[in-house]
């Protein structure tokens, strides 16, 4: 099963006024033979509470497309107690997945006291969580120290562009798993691979701020790939992650 881990749904983003629907994102998977994709809100205009409404339209989104989409909700740690609420929410009442956190669109550190809370929450309801890395309000030697606090959740660091810091992130904290978003070095890659072992590596398009063909094909170009380890890469691991099955 090919999937991918990282795309935005719904907007339009307030920032750079991207958008993506459900029709365009089926598109895109039909084009480039994805099965299943995850799905999470834009930074909006008006999210809600914690992205109360955004997690929402994520939610009837996947109820459009169950056996295509997969929902990720999206918080924002400054609302507090609310955001911790926010969370059960999401997983036991809409049945959303996992968590995408980003610092920078959000402004909060990666000390933030409502974080933390977030964070003990989703592992205690054993839901991966994403950041946002390898900006100044999430470097990765933060998201390692997170890790190391929190031992049995999940971590997805989306992007690779701080090389060296995010395979050192990984290499310290075991439940650090790297999203191959963005990152095109071919060889860097395989060689992160070799060191750190094919099950810590999950693949995901960003769509729609990169095309879901080119991010995900390009695990084609690498030939040092077996194939049971770029079936892992591309879909295997984000199965064991998520708890799916292959049907």
């Amino acid at each position: 099963m090919l999937i991918d881990s990282h795309n935005h749904l719904g907007g339009p983003d307030k920032g750079d006024g991207k958008s993506q629907s459900v029709d365009e994102i089926i598109a895109a998977m039909d084009k480039s033979g994805v099965d299943r994709a995850v799905v999470f809100p834009f930074n909006v205009d008006n999210p809600g509470v914690s992205f109360a409404n955004a997690n929402d339209y994520i939610a009837g989104a996947v109820k459009t497309r169950p056996s295509r989409l997969i929902g990720f909700c999206r918080l924002d740690p400054n609302f507090g107690e609310l955001a911790v609420k926010e969370l059960d929410r999401c997983v036991n009442g809409l049945g959303l997945r996992g968590i995408k956190l980003h610092p920078t669109s959000q402004n909060f550190p990666l000390g933030h006291p409502a974080l933390l809370d977030i964070l003990a929450a989703a592992e205690e309801l054993r839901v991966p969580v994403v950041f946002d890395t390898g900006k100044k309000m999430s470097p990765p030697s933060g998201i390692a120290i997170l890790a190391a606090r929190f031992p049995a959740l999940r971590i997805i660091m989306a992007h690779m562009n701080l090389y060296e810091e995010s395979i050192q992130a990984a290499r310290t904290a075991p439940n650090i798993y790297l999203g191959t978003t963005g990152y095109f070095n071919l060889k860097r890659l395989a060689a992160a691979i070799r060191e750190l072992g094919v099950e810590r590596f999950i693949a995901g398009s960003d769509s729609p701020y990169i095309k879901m063909d080119s991010e995900m094909g390009k695990f084609l170009l690498m030939k040092d790939l077996t194939d049971d380890e770029r079936r892992l890469v591309t879909g295997g691991n984000a199965m064991g992650l998520l708890g799916l099955r292959d049907v």
